[in-house]
Parts: C-alpha cells; structure tokens; sequence
C-alpha cells in the first residue's frame, strides 16, 4: 500500500494519509503507542494497537516529484 505527499509535509499530515489509507483497520491503529523514528535509510513509522501489538511499518523514499512515497506494510 502506497501514497505520495509533499516534501514540506507534516507528521500530522503522514500520520492522517497512514490511517486513511488504512481505512477500518486504521480503527485498530493507537497513535499513543505507534511512533515515527529515523533509520540510516530515513524515517519509518512502527503502526501498534492499544495493547503494543505490531499492525504494520511504514517507510518513506524519495518519488520523482520532488516529495515522498510512504509505503505501508501490513503485518
């Protein structure tokens, strides 16, 4: 699962477009336990439920566009 977004966006911005794409099961997604973190290759972000459990991770590369692609990977 993919989405593109500007260069100059927002963490609010991703988080929204993460749980958008995700649609009900971005129900189950807690932002209080999920988090966005920097790794050698960029940013990620790890999607849990209430409870600590994994739900999927998210990365971004750069796109063409002068901006980002976000892809989710479900777990």
């Amino acid at each position: 699962m993919h989405f593109d977004i500007q260069e100059n966006a927002d963490l609010q911005d991703v988080w929204e477009m993460i749980l958008k794409k995700l649609g009900h099961e971005g129900k189950d997604v807690c932002s209080n336990s999920s988090s966005f973190y920097k790794t050698q290759d960029g940013l990620e972000c790890s999607l849990r439920k209430v409870n600590g459990d994994l739900v999927g991770i998210c990365y971004r590369e750069k796109n063409r566009n002068q901006g980002y692609r976000w892809t989710i990977e479900k777990k």
